[in-house]
C-alpha cells in the first residue's frame, strides 16, 4: 500500500501539471492568490493512482466516466465492479455476456428477439426458425421478414413467396421480382442481330438463361466445310445442342482395324453389332471364339451362358434345377432331384431330410421308406 503522505505528494504533482493546461480550482491567479482553497483529495480521477484498486487508473477507470476532475474512482459500473451482479456465475465485461462494455450499468443478459420467446414483430411467428425474419437464434430483431417469406405479393404478379413466386430462389431471398431469362427479355444480349427464342439460335427455349453462344449445329454456318449446315442436315450434328459439326465416323465403319484383332468394321469384326457402333473393341465373350468360362463350350449357340451374340458374359447362370446336370451327384437331375422344389431353384442341394442319406434323427433308420417317420422322399424331417 502507498503511504498517505506519498499519495498526497502524488496528487499535488498531478494538480500542478493540470494547472498548466486548465484554469480551475486550486490554481493561483495573476496575483498569486488561490481562487479556491486547495483540496488534495479533489482529483482522484487524475492522480495517477488506482484509488479503488480495481485495476483501472484515472480516466480509464469506469468510475471516472472520462472526467479528470472526478473526486472518486469508486463509482464503478456493474460491468467493472468485480461483482456477479446478476448471479449467473459470470463477472464483469469480458466474462458476462450481459456486459457490452466495462461501462455497462447492468450485467443482466437481454436475449435476442429471435430467441426470447416473444412474437416481437406481431406476425404470428415467434423466434428462429419459425419467424422468417430470423436468420439465426442470435438475430437481434424478428423484423423485417424477407420478401420471399413474408406472405405478401411484393412484386404484384399474383404469386407470393418462395415455392410460388418464380422470382424467389430461396426463402431467404429478399426480392420477389422476376428477372426474365435472356431468351425472353426482349434484348439482343449476344449482339448477333437476333432477339430471344425462337429467333436467336443460341436459345433452345424461352427459358434459356443466355442467348450466347450460338452452337455450331444451330448457327447457320457450315463450320466443317462439308457443304452441310447444322442439325438436321449435317450428320456430324447429333442434336441442335451439339457444338461440333465435324463428322467422326464410328469405329465400326471407319475402315480401320481399331482393336487390332485382324477384323475391320461391321460385320467382319465381332465387336461390332452394326455400322454405327462407336467401338470395335472389346469383342464380346459370346462371339470371341474363346471358352471364357472354361466349361468346354464356346460362344452363343453352344455355351448355355450366352443368351445372344451381344452377351458379354459366357458364364452359365442357368439354375441347377433345370441345367440338365446332376449337380449334387445323388443320381437325380433337375426337378427329379428332391433338392429342387421348382425349375428356378438355384441349387439341387441340399436334399430334404428324408432323402439325404443321413440318419437325421438318430433312430438308426435312414430316409424314406426305411424311416417310418418319413412320409415321402420330399419330407423335410425324419423326426416328425
Amino acid at each position: 500500500m502507498v503511504s498517505t503522505t506519498k499519495r498526497t505528494y502524488q496528487r499535488l504533482f498531478r494538480i500542478l501539471l493540470l494547472c498548466l493546461v486548465f484554469t480551475g480550482a486550486g490554481c493561483s491567479d495573476t496575483t498569486n492568490n488561490y481562487s479556491t482553497p486547495f483540496d488534495p483529495n479533489a482529483l482522484a480521477c487524475s492522480d495517477g493512482i488506482d484509488n479503488d484498486e480495481d485495476g483501472f487508473v484515472d480516466l480509464v477507470d469506469p468510475g471516472c466516466v472520462g472526467n479528470p476532475f472526478g473526486a472518486s474512482e469508486t463509482a464503478d459500473a456493474a460491468c467493472s465492479d468485480g461483482i456477479d451482479n446478476d448471479g449467473d456465475g459470470f463477472i464483469d465485461y469480458g466474462s458476462d455476456f450481459g456486459c457490452n462494455s466495462p461501462n455497462s450499468a447492468s450485467e443482466v443478459d437481454v436475449p435476442a428477439e429471435c430467441s426470447d420467446g416473444v412474437d416481437n414483430d406481431g406476425d404470428g411467428q415467434t423466434d428462429f426458425p419459425a419467424d422468417p425474419g430470423c436468420g439465426s437464434p442470435g438475430d437481434s430483431f424478428e423484423f423485417p421478414d424477407l420478401q420471399c417469406s413474408d406472405g405478401i405479393d411484393n412484386d404484384g404478379d399474383g404469386l407470393t413467396d418462395y415455392g410460388e413466386d418464380s422470382g424467389c430462389l430461396r426463402p431467404t431471398d429478399d426480392d420477389e421480382t422476376d428477372d426474365p431469362p435472356e431468351c425472353a427479355d426482349g434484348i439482343d444480349n449476344d449482339g448477333d442481330g437476333d432477339v430471344d427464342f425462337p429467333d436467336d439460335r443460341g436459345c433452345g427455349n424461352s427459358n434459356d438463361a443466355q442467348e450466347f453462344p450460338d452452337l455450331q449445329c444451330q448457327d447457320g454456318i457450315d463450320n466443317d466445310g462439308d457443304g452441310l449446315t447444322d442439325y438436321g442436315q449435317d450428320p456430324g450434328c447429333i442434336s441442335a445442342a451439339d457444338n461440333d459439326e465435324i463428322d467422326n465416323p464410328p469405329e465400326c465403319s471407319d475402315g480401320i482395324d481399331n482393336d487390332g484383332d485382324g477384323d475391320v468394321d461391321y460385320p467382319d469384326d465381332r465387336g461390332c453389332l452394326n455400322f454405327s457402333d462407336s467401338l470395335e473393341f472389346p469383342d464380346l465373350e459370346c462371339q470371341d471364339g474363346i471358352d471364357n468360362d472354361g466349361d468346354g463350350l464356346i460362344d452363343y449357340g453352344q455355351d448355355f451362358g450366352c443368351t445372344s451374340p451381344s452377351d458379354g458374359d459366357e458364364t452359365n447362370t442357368t439354375p441347377e434345377c433345370r441345367d440338365g446336370i446332376d449337380n449334387d451327384g445323388d443320381g437325380l437331375t433337375d426337378t427329379a432331384d428332391f433338392g429342387c422344389t421348382n425349375p428356378d431353384d438355384a441349387r439341387e442341394f441340399p436334399n430334404p431330410g428324408c432323402s439325404d442319406g443321413i440318419d437325421n434323427d438318430g433312430d438308426t433308420l435312414t430316409d424314406f421308406p426305411d424311416d417310418p417317420q418319413c412320409t415321402s422322399p420330399s419330407d423335410g424331417r425324419e423326426d416328425v
